[in-house]
Formats: C-alpha cells, sequence, structure tokens
C-alpha cells in the first residue's frame, strides 16, 4: 500500500512538471508565430541636449527588418524616475511645431519635488522614415524637466545627484504586415483614451550601443542653513527699511 501511494505521487509530480513546463512554453510558442517580431530590432540611441534642469530629451531609433514598416505606427513607450518629467502643456503647445503625438495617462504636478513625486508613464507616436533597403529610422525631440531634490549636510553627502534616464520600449502598430499570424502580443496599461485600437502592440527587440544618458542635478546644502536664514532676515529688513524711510520722505515733502 505504501509502495502505491509512493508511486501516485511521483506520478503527480511529474505530470505537474509538464504542465508546468507546457505553460511556461505557451507564450513563447504565441510569439514565435509573429515574422515581424521575430525579424524586427530596434537600436536605440539618445542624448540630453543643453543644460540646468529644463533639457531636450533626443531619441533616435533604427529599425531593421525585411518588412515594409511604410504602414506602421512606432511607439516610444517611457519610463520616467521621480527626478525628471514630462510636461504635457508644453508638448500640446509643440504639436503644431511638428511635435509628436503623445498620451500621458497621469495629471503632472510641474512644482512637485522629487521626494514627492511618483515615476511618469509617457507614450509617443511617430511614423517611421525610410533610409535604405531594410533600414528605418524613428526622431523624437522632446523637452524634458528635471526635479528639485531634498537638501542634505554637504559634509556627508556629495551635493550633485543623477537622474538616470532609462532607454524606452519600442513597439509596433501596423496595417499590412504578416496578416492574420501576426496577432498583437502586448497591451498598453493604462489604455489610451483615443480607441481600443490604440491599445494593442507588437514588442520588437531593442538594443543600444551606449548607456542610459543621465543628468546631474546640484541639490541644496543644509550646512548653509543658518547663514542662508540670518541673510534672508538682514536683507528682508533693509528693504523693508528702506521702504519706510522713501515712504516718509514723501510725506514730509
Amino acid at each position: 500500500m505504501k509502495v502505491h501511494l509512493h508511486r501516485s505521487n511521483i506520478m503527480f509530480c511529474y505530470y505537474s512538471s509538464l504542465l508546468i513546463i507546457a505553460s511556461l512554453f505557451v507564450p513563447l510558442s504565441q510569439s514565435l508565430t509573429c515574422p515581424l517580431v521575430l525579424k524586427t530590432n530596434a537600436q536605440v540611441e539618445r542624448r540630453l541636449l543643453n543644460e540646468g534642469f529644463h533639457r531636450d530629451l533626443e531619441t533616435a531609433v533604427y529599425l531593421s527588418s525585411p518588412e515594409d514598416l511604410q504602414s506602421c505606427l512606432v511607439l516610444v513607450k517611457e519610463v520616467l524616475p521621480p527626478g525628471a518629467y514630462f510636461d504635457p502643456s508644453q508638448l500640446r503647445f509643440l504639436k503644431p511645431f511638428g511635435g509628436p503625438d503623445f498620451y500621458i495617462p497621469q495629471m503632472i504636478n510641474v512644482e512637485t519635488p522629487e521626494h514627492f513625486s511618483p515615476r511618469i508613464l509617457a507614450y509617443f507616436y511617430v511614423l517611421p522614415k525610410p533610409l535604405n533597403h531594410g533600414r528605418w529610422m524613428v526622431n523624437v525631440t522632446v523637452p524634458v524637466h528635471f526635479r528639485y531634490h531634498r537638501a542634505r549636510s554637504g559634509t556627508s553627502h556629495p551635493l550633485e545627484v543623477g537622474v538616470r534616464l532609462q532607454h524606452p520600449a519600442i513597439l509596433l502598430q501596423c496595417e499590412d504586415v504578416g496578416g492574420d499570424v501576426c496577432t498583437p502580443l502586448a497591451q498598453l496599461e493604462p489604455c489610451p483614451p483615443s480607441g481600443y485600437n490604440q491599445c494593442e502592440w507588437l514588442p520588437v527587440h531593442t538594443f543600444s550601443t551606449s548607456e542610459a544618458v543621465m543628468a546631474v542635478i546640484p541639490v541644496g546644502n543644509t550646512d548653509l542653513l543658518d547663514v542662508v536664514l540670518l541673510t534672508t532676515t538682514c536683507v528682508t529688513a533693509g528693504a523693508t527699511l528702506l521702504i519706510l524711510v522713501t515712504l516718509k520722505k514723501k510725506k514730509i515733502s
């Protein structure tokens, strides 16, 4: 009886393992049914332009594919850390002047410091431009802004902090490539409000030959707090005294 139970447990574990392995290979087998995903690569290169807290983020995407991507729309999916943000109002202003279509699902408070801010998710939609046979290019240049960081002691911490902008994910949405075989493999969350047809996309293999770009942001020094308070108080008192003296002279005259 014990031998029979032991053998049953072994068989149960064996079949359970087979089911787990089969479930792991289901997504892979589905992705292998999409030739566009298998044959397309996206090389991402980017750089930060200008200096200071308000800069331009330039992203160049080079697509390599034997398929004709003329009917495709490229989605550049950005995730910014709490120390950086895109300004939706500024992006809307730039659209008539050649700025990209975009969707940012969050409310952006441009005044919030880094330690009170969440990560920012942003979608940018761009049409690819042909370079040569099998090569396509997408270029997105948008303003990016960096937040103030919490002040700290300059005797124990450096007075600079790095804000790293990771490379974006690249996805495609095509009309005439792959036919019925190339079904959508990824769904955006949250979905853009423009319609359900903007929710499903094809992720492509993305790589880069360069590191993620990083901005170095200055941080306030709390060791100078007493000096700053004393200077501010003296300047305020002096300005107030000057105003009172000026008003008194005008009243006498």
